[in-house]
């Protein structure tokens, strides 16, 4: 027996259980692990709470990021052995929305032990902890398919990044100061202003006392960004598209304002603007782009553009507290959980 986290309603974190359950052999295609640390991640957030609609089915599972250790390898798959340390690339998912059809168990990460895709998981870095490891893959990954698939982000252009301090955001500027590019990131209080000039950002735009459009023009020379990276969406999306150079992109990656985005039209036309709503699975779900990806992550942490950072870990009985925490917007970087 494993104990696993699971919901039978959605609500609040007090709505997360821990659940005994026996697990069998994998599936054709698929691993089981023996959990080390699990990377939490906003989506979950909003899927618990009830953001994504009904789960399929009660009771319900969450998580896709892991790392831990190979204990039974499924049919068909090659390249892995009993005893790898892996961690998991988050290109499936039990959420509603976006949910990834299987034909073996269901693949859910938050628990003692898991079924995972093997095309999913990658051995981690040996001198890596399993920590570090739960940390990597959602962020890097959501960051490369935006700034360097979709957008093609270049070297010495200006980059705004919105709620610059999430694992997110922090994967997005190691990867547009890996490629170059010069990151502008904003954040709503002065609280967080030395996180970020720690990750060697040297312009930041403190919301809640500078204008967004304004304290862009000064740094670019009155250019705007071409790039605008957001995970807030909302209200605040016209004053990005101030902000934006002729022919930009606003790629929003996320919903922390779930109120409506309004747009003035003229304005969009007279900048020829992309607003691009975004979604990690571009990458994930296609194996060359999923490959390439990989590729440029581990790259980035053998030669040290890319750091996750840590900003808080829970023991996996802390699970709600663990919810709670990251729904508070205090961290700066990645909350994990750790197992055993």
């Amino acid at each position: 027996m494993a104990r696993v986290v699971k919901f039978h309603e959605l609500g609040g974190p007090e709505v997360l259980r821990l659940e005994e359950i026996t697990f069998e052999d994998p599936a054709l295609g698929e691993l089981r692990l023996k959990v080390g640390a699990i990377g939490l991640n906003r989506l979950e957030v909003v899927y618990r709470s009830g953001g994504f609609g009904a789960p399929n089915k009660y009771p319900a599972a969450l998580g896709s990021e892991c790392a831990g250790t190979v204990e039974a390898i499924g049919k068909g798959v090659t390249g892995l052995k009993i005893g790898d340390r892996v961690a998991t690339i988050p290109g499936f998912t039990t959420l509603p929305s976006f949910a990834t059809e299987t034909k073996g168990h269901e693949c859910a990460v938050y628990g003692e032990q898991a079924y995972v895709p093997a095309e999913m998981a990658v051995k981690m870095p040996e001198s890596m902890s399993f920590i570090d490891a739960a940390a990597i893959w959602m962020q890097y990954s959501t960051a490369y398919n935006s700034m360097v698939n979709v957008a093609q982000l270049q070297k010495g252009e200006y980059v705004l990044l919105t709620a610059a301090t999430s694992s997110v955001g922090i994967a997005a500027i190691q990867t547009a100061k890996s490629v170059g590019a010069i990151p502008i990131c904003t954040t709503r209080s002065q609280t967080k202003v030395t996180a970020l000039k720690a990750q060697g950002v040297e312009h930041v735009i403190v919301t809640d006392e500078q204008d967004i459009p304004t304290e862009v023009a000064r740094i670019t020379g009155g250019v705007g960004c071409r790039v605008i990276y957001d995970p807030v969406a909302g209200k605040g999306v016209g004053k990005l598209l101030d902000a934006l150079s002729t022919g930009g992109i606003i790629m929003i990656y996320g919903m922390l304002d779930m109120s409506p985005a309004m747009i003035d039209p003229v304005k969009g036309l007279a900048k020829l603007a992309t607003v691009k709503f975004t979604s990690v699975f571009e990458t994930l779900l296609v194996a060359e782009k999923r490959a390439k990806m990989t590729d440029f992550v581990l790259k980035g942490l053998a030669n040290g553009t890319l750091k996750p950072v840590i900003d808080k870990t829970f023991p996996l009985e802390n699970i709600a507290e663990a919810h709670r925490y990251l729904e508070s917007n205090q961290h700066v970087g990645k909350v994990v959980v750790t197992v055993g």
